[in-house]
């Protein structure tokens, strides 16, 4: 995979994507700290471990195959505008088009479509001034593509003192978004660039395919080896009712 090169962001991801603060880091050109092309590559925090057919089943309500629709911009802090660098946020509308597995404690029903915040763009000087921003080893999530996705109910969080967030479905983290266009894992959209469809290698095959990262286990594979990877998976730690919040929490 390729380095992240130009701009490094200190990155949280929470129960919304967030960033800290972004540095220039080894550009020699200061007043253009983009990368010479492609998006800038971020480095972040995921939810829950998200890599391996044994991380999805432990912490995952269901994986789906879902498409992206549409995408819609959040403004940056007033403050960034000012200081003339920050980050541009970004809603992305979700169909969910088939559910591939679905946790044994079932908290609710998959979504037939749902809201999710992914990364957005980076901007220098002016808000004009911008360049698409990817997180590491993972899709954008850009709409016309197809998606195969690790969802978990993320209940409401009403932290005293700080603005109530709703409870909503999100994705475990970089690991469990997986580019599956025509049905292939591995093709499309990677890191904000397409990606054609990649030759098997069948790693399936291997001595540990359940600890091993899925999108190496599966890629160039269909839907049928995903659910047959998970089928053999068991949650390291099972979940139970208490662990598993109700869709009818509120603050």
């Amino acid at each position: 995979m390729r380095n992240a090169t130009g701009i490094v962001l200190a990155a949280a991801v929470v129960s919304v994507l967030s960033f800290g603060a972004w540095t220039m880091n080894g550009n020699e050109d200061p007043d253009n700290p983009f990368p010479a092309s492609g998006p800038v590559i971020a480095h972040g925090a995921d939810r829950y471990p998200s890599r391996s057919a044994i991380e999805w089943v432990s912490h995952a309500d269901h994986v789906v195959v879902a498409t992206s629709l549409s995408e819609a911009e959040i403004a940056p802090a007033t403050s960034e505008v000012e200081r003339g660098e920050g980050l541009i946020g970004r809603t992305v509308a979700m169909r969910v088009d088939k559910v591939l597995w679905s946790s044994p404690q079932l908290v609710a029903p998959a979504p037939q479509t749902y809201s999710r915040q992914s990364s957005g763009w980076v901007f220098h000087d002016t808000v004009d001034n911008r360049r698409e921003l990817a997180l590491h080893d993972g899709p954008r999530i850009e709409p016309g593509h197809t998606y195969i996705i690790a969802l978990h109910w993320e209940p409401a969080r009403c932290s005293e003192g700080d603005e109530p967030e709703p409870a909503q479905w999100v994705g475990l983290g970089t690991g469990s978004n997986l580019p599956f266009d025509d049905g292939i894992i591995g093709k499309g959209e990677f890191e904000g660039e397409v990606q054609p469809a990649p030759t098997p290698d069948f790693r399936v095959n291997s001595a540990d395919p359940l600890n091993d990262p899925v999108a190496e286990v599966l890629v160039g594979q269909g839907q049928g080896a995903l659910v047959n990877l998970l089928s053999q998976a068991t949650s390291e730690s099972p979940t139970t009712e208490v662990s598993r919040p109700q869709t009818a929490a509120t603050c």
